[in-house]
């Protein structure tokens, strides 16, 4: 069978494209509107026929059901919410594949917001996914105030993908930054490095406060002193880690290594390097935490700490819809999902220079 839509003085003329209703899609399929309705939500009562001519009907109109209707009308949406720092890090691009793919396989809509590490720019994109009646929000806040503010604040479900608020137990899921960079620490303690310096973001995230946790302990564990001079002021984006890389390499008693705690700095880094001509391992080992897709490949390809990122996507994914699920009994059994990173080791690390 086939749907044409014929336009003339002996026809009513139908709605303009995407104001389509069930009612539209009836009268084009020679069907009753109960009839749509239950093809349109797949409640499986209709016959093969009538169901094939209702699809042909929806597609010859483009008609696309309002879902936030039907979600209010069932209770939920199917729709979740993510608000990221910054949606160009390598970082955060493959956590969000990790949260879609999870969502799709679970039949939920992803709506991506992008805060651009702007506090008030999250607030606004939290309001608007709570307008949208989501039915639960991943966030991974600005820094770890903002994610006490938007915890005081949640009326949905929440789950903190990477920074949590401080001295708060909530739903989340982390990797073991701490661990993970006491090991990075202890390996270039381990190649002779007594010198070593940390870029280190900023503290009030409480990603960069374990991670220089680990860098303090580590180096108190081995006996060696935490010079202030190796500690410099930063913000985690690349001007900075280039800043800092400079301030570092200039100095009259240079780090014979550098940590990087984030791989926006460590672009920083790398562009102060070349500056230079400093030649890196030879006179100055670099270490980076995340691998993205350009650390193997870079002259000399980088020493980092992988993260689980895709996997701590589809976690948190799974965390949240079982939250949602949980309902009441959410508020009072809050689950922390700790995963583990990897040390890659490659070109960019070597011994301390003897000089």
């Amino acid at each position: 069978m086939s749907l044409l839509i014929h336009r003339g003085n002996h026809m009513e003329d139908m709605p303009k494209r995407n104001s389509y209703t069930m009612r539209d899609v009836a009268r084009l399929a020679g069907v009753s509107v109960s009839t749509v309705s239950s093809v349109v939500n797949n409640r499986g009562t209709v016959s093969p026929r009538l169901t094939g001519r209702v699809r042909q009907a929806v597609e010859a109109l483009g008609f696309l059901p309002h879902q936030g209707a039907r979600g209010l009308r069932a209770g939920c949406t199917h729709l979740v919410g993510m608000v990221v720092q910054d949606a160009a890090n390598p970082f955060f691009v493959e956590v969000m594949r990790g949260v879609e793919d999870e969502a799709l396989e679970n039949g939920y809509e992803v709506m991506l917001c992008n805060s651009n590490d702007q506090p008030d720019l999250e607030r606004r994109h939290l309001n608007a996914l709570r307008a949208q009646r989501v039915d639960g929000i991943l966030v991974a806040p600005t820094d770890s105030d903002a994610a006490r503010e938007i915890l005081m604040r949640a009326d949905a479900p929440i789950v903190f993908v990477d920074c949590v608020p401080f001295r708060s137990e909530v739903d989340c899921v982390v990797t073991d930054n701490f661990q993970a960079s006491y090991e990075a620490v202890r390996y270039l303690i381990g190649l002779g490095h007594q010198r070593i310096a940390v870029i280190s973001g900023r503290l009030f995230h409480s990603t960069s406060f374990d991670r220089m946790e680990g860098y303090r302990r580590a180096m108190q564990d081995a006996g060696l002193s935490i010079r202030e001079e190796y500690i410099p002021p930063s913000d985690s984006h690349i001007e900075s880690g280039y800043r800092c890389g400079l301030s570092l390499l200039k100095s009259s008693d240079p780090p014979t290594a550098i940590f990087s705690l984030n791989n926006r700095m460590t672009l920083g880094v790398l562009r102060a390097l070349r500056e230079l001509l400093i030649p890196c391992p030879q006179c100055v080992s670099l270490m980076s935490f995340d691998d993205s897709d350009w650390a193997a490949v870079f002259n000399p390809a980088l020493t980092v700490i992988e993260q689980p990122t895709y996997q701590i996507g589809r976690s948190a994914v799974q965390l949240l819809l079982q939250t949602i699920q949980a309902g009441e009994k959410a508020a009072r059994e809050k689950r922390q999902i700790v995963l583990k990173s990897s040390l890659r080791v490659r070109e960019s690390t070597g011994p301390a220079p003897t000089n």
